[in-house]
C-alpha cells in the first residue's frame, strides 16, 4: 500500500483524504441500513482522521514560527 501512496500526486492524496472524510462522515450520519455501533465507529474514525490532520497542521505552524 505504501508504494501506491508514494506514487500519488499531492492533489490525488488530498482527494483521497477528502473522500475518506466524506465517506466516514456520511456513514456515521446518513446510511440508514447501518447498525448504530457501526455508525459510531465511522464517526470515531472521522474524528481520528481530523485529529491527525490538525496535529500535522499544528506541527507545521510551529515549525514555521521557529
Amino acid at each position: 500500500m505504501r508504494d501506491k501512496l508514494d506514487s500519488l500526486t499531492h492533489s490525488q492524496l488530498i482527494q483521497v483524504i477528502e473522500w475518506t472524510l466524506n465517506d466516514t462522515y456520511n456513514a456515521s450520519k446518513n446510511y440508514d441500513g447501518l447498525d448504530e455501533r457501526v455508525k459510531g465507529w465511522c464517526a470515531m474514525l472521522n474524528e481520528a482522521i481530523k485529529y491527525q490532520i490538525d496535529k500535522a497542521y499544528d506541527r507545521n505552524c510551529r515549525s514555521e514560527e521557529q
